[in-house]
């Protein structure tokens, strides 16, 4: 497949300000028709806003259009996400997303946000020059700590449970590598926020009274984190988080060589290597690499051993940095 360039994005259209202020999201200036409190309110130039989010009606794609999957069809440099029952987003370039909420849901359900957060700000990232990865962040002896792995294996309560030992908080499940200087490759923090389970919370002495889920009738919540880091860091150690069934099955060991070039370190690879940027995932997978040293960490699922995993993942990091 030939290589799809980052898409030009030149400023959207002044629209109406927003809601609640333009909002920082990567450096990029935010303009949205709908509220975005996991963001920063935008502190920079006054530059016209990078990229604009309207609500309004979305049209489906034309037959034309190449089908990625029952919730994602893409043409040119428009690309459609449905999302059932929550809300249909599109997104143009690299600069415009329009969403379209489903009936019954308003436009600043935390649904709408939790998606846009995830898949729409990945395919965002791709168009804009950046690679965006599938991990939680904190900052460790001025460093970025990247916890990686597939859904469910623990990365934000892991994170959470470092934030309560004093270490910020970059990013919750997706942050972005910026590698525009291939020697010098930087972490970008994303929000303020971790979305944990309601146990977890718990386990952690989180009070999630009150607080909205990430989705309705869902026991998960966004929780705002004070303890955060706003500044770029270049990247210490990723942990490669692992759930495993049998005690025996418990430990590290280092990826290296081809191994460490796991595409699942980046958030929804698949749809970006559909898109066109496999060669920019693999140049950008390779100078992580060549920064930071990657541990796969095979961990059973027992809360009560998360303060000693917290104790044992910050030894590992600080080791790898020695060496």
């Amino acid at each position: 497949m030939n290589e799809m360039p980052v898409q030009p994005t030149p400023a959207p259209p002044v629209d109406a300000p927003s809601p609640d202020g333009d909002r920082d999201l990567f450096g990029w200036r935010v303009r949205a028709d709908l509220p975005l409190p996991e963001l920063p309110v935008w502190a920079g130039d006054g530059r016209a806003p990078d990229i604009l989010i309207r609500v309004a009606a979305v049209s489906p794609l034309d037959d034309g259009a190449q089908v990625f999957s029952p919730r994602i069809r893409f043409i040119e440099a428009t690309l459609c996400f449905d999302v059932p029952d929550v809300a249909r987003y599109r997104v143009d370039g690299g600069h415009l997303v329009t969403i379209e909420a489903a009936r019954g849901i308003a436009a600043d359900a935390p649904e709408i946000r939790l998606f846009f957060f995830g898949t729409v700000l990945a395919v965002l990232c791709f168009r804009r020059g950046l690679i965006p990865l599938h991990a939680s962040a904190v900052a460790l002896d001025g460093r970025a700590l990247l916890l990686s792995g597939e859904s469910g294996t623990g990365k934000s309560t892991l994170a959470a449970a470092l934030l309560a030992r004093g270490y910020p908080l970059l990013s919750d499940d997706l942050c972005a590598l910026d590698v525009s200087c291939p020697d010098k490759p930087m972490i970008l923090p994303c929000t303020a926020h971790l979305k944990l389970w309601g146990d977890a919370a718990a386990r952690l002495g989180i009070a999630t009274d009150g607080m909205t889920p990430v989705r309705r009738h869902l026991d998960k919540f966004r929780i705002p984190v004070r303890s955060a880091s706003d500044a770029p860091l270049g990247p210490g150690t990723i942990i490669r988080l692992k759930r495993v069934t049998r005690a025996e099955q418990v430990g590290t060991r280092p990826l290296l060589g081809a191994e460490a070039l796991c595409y699942d370190l980046i958030h929804r690879f698949r749809l970006g290597i559909a898109l066109g940027y496999q060669s920019t995932m693999l140049t950008a997978l390779a100078a992580l690499v060549r920064s930071a040293p990657i541990i796969q960490l095979n961990r059973r699922d027992d809360l009560g051993a998360l303060p000693d995993l917290a104790d044992h993942v910050i030894r590992l990091a600080r080791d790898e940095r020695r060496d």
